[in-house]
């Protein structure tokens, strides 16, 4: 089994930061709340399919991007684009091909040939041209690395929550429901017979490893809102003694270390440009970590910045 793993996109990460720390247009909390369900939506696919390819001759590629074109970017705090092809899962199983793209949506959606709709009648979009966008820029792809016409690629769109009704919906379309995703994968799932070492190795020289279209934070330094916040569920952390800190919403306990080496990262999560010194960490920490305890910790090589 070979499983290529899945990282949270920068510009979520951004977004979250943010949300705790500056003041944020409505469309950016639009588009976290989008992204937080995607990366969910990701996730849950991830582990029906991780849990039927284990201890099997399979290949799983999570995320897999590559580059099709250049773009630039917009004028927002973070930048976006859709100018390169992303592909959720990625699954070589029976010596087939699969991709899958997921959606999570918390609403419902009546399928059409042409353009889908909400069940009020207002337009969507046809979600399966994305899909088809995706599937005709990743035969490319597999034509260049020489192992073009030794695959059909069967792409699917997933809807995976299990609350979401997708109306209309025909038989036959590449399309499942949370419903369906288990007997598809069931049926799908067999062991590979031939090697797929080299296909691999060409696939990971193409993948982008970051968003080209990843970006820094459009946000001044010093705008951003001191504190100290917890890693998992972004609200604000308590310091119960002198070496601990708690969060009292997910009940997780920080060490004091864990909390510097967390400042450090999401300012350069943020801006990887800004130079960092141990007074400007613990403005940013709400001056719950003294400069001293900063500058001692990269003394003893506990931390970078």
């Amino acid at each position: 089994m070979v499983v290529i793993l899945r990282y949270k996109p920068l510009k979520l990460k951004q977004l979250e930061i943010l949300k705790c720390r500056a003041a944020m247009a409505e469309d950016e909390v639009n588009e976290l709340g989008h992204l937080k369900l995607g990366w969910e939506g990701e996730g849950e696919l991830d582990r029906l399919i991780d849990e039927r390819i284990e201890g099997r001759d399979c290949v799983h590629l999570k995320d897999y991007r590559f580059s099709v074109s250049e773009a630039g970017g917009d004028s927002r705090k973070i930048s976006m684009s859709s100018s390169e092809v992303q592909i959720d899962n990625i699954l070589i199983a029976g010596d087939r091909v699969f991709t899958f793209e997921v959606k999570k949506f918390n609403f419902d959606l009546v399928y059409s040939d042409t353009v889908w709709t909400f069940t009020g009648g207002d337009k969507f979009k046809n979600l399966m041209q994305q899909v088809s966008r995706h599937n005709d820029a990743f035969r490319y792809l597999l034509r260049q690395s020489g192992h073009g016409a030794d695959f059909e690629v069967y792409s699917c769109l997933v809807f995976i929550n299990p609350k979401q009704t997708i109306y209309n919906l025909p038989y036959g379309k590449n399309i499942l429901t949370y419903s369906g995703v288990e007997k598809f994968l069931d049926r799908i799932v067999r062991d590979n017979h031939y090697s797929y070492d080299r296909l691999l190795e060409f696939l990971k020289s193409r993948r982008l490893t970051k968003s080209m279209y990843d970006g820094k934070a459009n946000v001044d330094l010093e705008s951003l809102r001191g504190g100290v916040y917890c890693e998992n569920c972004h609200v604000g952390l308590e310091r119960v003694n002198r070496n601990r800190y708690d969060c009292f919403t997910c009940l997780e306990s920080f060490d004091l270390l864990t909390v510097t080496r967390r400042l450090i990262d999401e300012l350069k999560i943020l801006n990887e440009d800004w130079k960092l010194d141990s007074s400007i960490i613990a403005r940013y920490g709400g001056n719950q970590i003294s400069s001293s305890y900063i500058r001692r910790q990269k003394q003893r090589g506990n931390i970078d910045y």
